[in-house]
């Protein structure tokens, strides 16, 4: 009898010791895991990451041309139908450059159409060289109606000065910008058409003439 109990007893103590056992090997398998390396971030997180820009349109752009500016001529002429020979007040033609505050007149005229006397009078910018034109603004008195042509070309001859092209003044300040740049050395500010003086008859004021584009 006293070897069965103790045959049972060591039975159960063995059982305790072999159930403890799981909970140990358990908690070893616990720690390894919490040591282990963490997985790697998901694809989406590598790709998230911006890509830093190479070059900038601003670094990579070709050189651009020199900008637009103005430009001095070196002399204005009075111009009519027969060229410099029947300008118009040749002896105040290059005050357009030098006084704007007296400027420039025609002679006046019976009608806007010179009194059918000639088919315009203007006067004649010399650049001094070939340069680059975009546009040229004109100062003008306070009558509107002026009727104009901006003719351009390498000679001074009227049968290679070129209409580049054409505006009617409403106002003071005339702009005449050309839709292409044109390369010239004389500008002819060329008028088709007077406006009224205030006296009853017809003339242009041209106090100031303004040549812009690259030199």
């Amino acid at each position: 009898m006293a070897l069965a109990v103790l045959g049972f007893a060591a039975f159960e103590f063995t059982g305790k010791v072999a159930a403890g056992a799981t909970p140990t090997t358990q908690k070893a398998h616990g720690s390894q895991a919490a040591t282990a390396a963490p997985p790697a971030a998901p694809a989406s997180h590598a790709t998230a990451s911006p890509v830093p820009t190479t070059a900038s349109p601003a670094t990579t752009a070709s050189p651009t041309a020199p900008g637009v500016q103005t430009i001095d001529p070196v002399s204005a002429v009075a111009f009519g139908p027969d060229g410099t020979a029947d300008g118009d007040d040749p002896q105040d033609a290059g005050r357009v450059l030098t006084d704007s505050a007296t400027g420039w007149t025609t002679q006046w005229y019976a009608t806007p159409n010179f009194g059918n006397l000639k088919q315009g009078t203007g006067l004649l910018l010399d650049m001094g060289r070939t340069v680059t034109i975009t546009s040229v603004r004109l100062s003008l008195g306070s009558s509107p109606g002026a009727q104009v042509q901006l003719r351009l070309g390498t000679s001074p001859d009227s049968g290679a000065l070129r209409v580049a092209t054409t505006a009617t003044a409403t106002g003071q300040q005339l702009s005449l910008p050309l839709t292409a740049p044109v390369k010239a050395r004389y500008v002819l500010v060329w008028f088709t058409k007077l406006p009224p003086n205030g006296a009853g008859t017809y003339q242009v004021f041209l106090h100031s003439v303004t040549v812009q584009g690259q030199p």
